[in-house]
This record gives C-alpha cells, structure tokens and sequence, in this order.
C-alpha cells in the first residue's frame, strides 16, 4: 500500500487496484493535496466518517460523475438535494458491499461511524471521531461512559488483522490524549499505526514511539507525506 498523510485526519491509502479517501479536508482551501483526476484508472472511494467539517469538506462533491469515483457517507452527511455521484449511505453496526471493497462500521462516540474495510487483501481501519475523549475537568460519569462507549466499539474488531490503523491523538485531551491509540494497539494491533486529528501538532508522533510501539508508529512530519507500506513493498 502506499499512505500519503493529507492534513488533520485526512488520508489516501492506494492498493493495488483502488485508492481509498478518508475524511479529506482542506481548511478552506488552503491544504487540497489530491485530485482524482491524477489517478486514472484506479476506482476511488470517498469515505466520509460524519458531518463535522472538519472531515466533510464539500468540496469532495466537486468530484461527483468523475470516472471511477464513488462516495461512502455515514448517514448523518448530507451531500444535497441535487448531489448526482454514486454513494453509500452507511449506519453504525452494518457492513456493505461496494464496487468490490468489504466495508463495516463501527458507532462512533462522538458523530457518525468508524469504517473497517475489506481491499485487495488488506483490511484497514479509520476511526473518525471514535475516540477515548477523557477529558481532565469533565465530571467522573461521563468519563466512565466514554471509556465504555471506546472500548466497546473496539472490541468489536478483537480477532480481526489489521494492516493499517488511523487513530485519534488529539493534544486536547493533556495527558490522556495516547489513551485511544494505547488500547487500540494493546488490544487489536496493527502492522502500521498513522496518529491523526493533533491539530498540526506532528511531535505527538514521535511522543508515541516513546510509548514503546515502535516502527510501528508512522513519524508523520508533514502534510502530504507519503509512506511505502510495507517498506520491503515492490509496487
């Protein structure tokens, strides 16, 4: 696979045959690192975890009726009335077939879903906005749902190997900020795990190796960087 880090928690992830787009954001504008019309020949999927703008920006409806380019809303986005590209509205705890890719959801605590997919042999995995939001100050009973609301939905994928994780590391959050990407990776694992929604705050990465997971920590420094996996990979 080839992963190239867009900006927030955008990525795209090109296997073989497709090119997989996970909640794409420009912030306004200013970051617009892809554009279908440079990878001809290659089904696109356009996945969109909720309607937050920050994973929605509309001008991924720009590209509707482009060859080869499909849509993956959770059911809480709503392109418009007179949106005309080919899409799947997907809810929580379902899973779907789509020009030829396996997709599952998770429900996310915050909006929306998490997307487990199913392509060319790999299986990945988005996680939205499902995250471990502890947040210092909040009052003790919404912290223990929040860790229930986490760990439940994660548990959903034990048994399952996963290629590449996308996973909330958000800075906000102070010291608890790795607790999503900690039980993630103690519980379901990942060959390569990207930290995504830091706010541009790309030393989060390298604070995560410390945490003792390794290479298996992607050192994202920069928007529109692009990683080779696996590094041995001959594609």
């Amino acid at each position: 696979m080839k992963v190239t880090y867009l900006h927030h928690s955008g990525f795209a992830v090109e296997t073989e045959t497709k090119i997989l787009l996970f909640d794409y954001y420009t912030q306004g504008g200013r970051f617009c690192y892809f554009d279908p019309a440079a990878h001809a020949g290659k089904d696109i999927f356009v996945f969109v975890s909720h309607f937050h703008e920050d994973h929605f920006d509309r001008r991924i409806l720009d590209w509707a009726g482009q060859s080869g380019v499909r849509y993956i809303f959770s059911k809480d986005v709503h392109p418009g009335a007179d949106f005309t590209g080919e899409k799947l509205v997907v809810r929580p705890h379902a899973s779907y077939e789509f020009g030829g890719i396996h997709i599952e959801t998770l429900r996310s605590n915050d909006e929306g879903v998490a997307f487990f997919v199913e392509v060319d042999g790999k299986n990945i995995y988005h996680a939205g906005d499902l995250n471990w939001w502890h947040w210092n100050g909040e009052s003790d009973a919404f912290n223990r749902d929040i860790a229930r609301s986490y760990t439940e939905e994660v548990d959903k994928l034990k048994g399952r190997r996963i290629d590449v994780a996308f996973i909330p590391v958000d800075l906000r959050l102070e010291d608890k900020y790795y607790w999503a990407a900690d039980y993630f990776m103690e519980e379901i694992g990942a060959e390569a795990m990207f930290p995504m929604h830091f706010w541009g705050k790309f030393g989060v990465c390298r604070m995560l190796e410390e945490k003792g997971y390794g290479t298996k920590v992607m050192d994202i420094r920069g928007k529109n960087q692009k990683f080779l996996l696996p590094w041995n990979a001959d594609f």
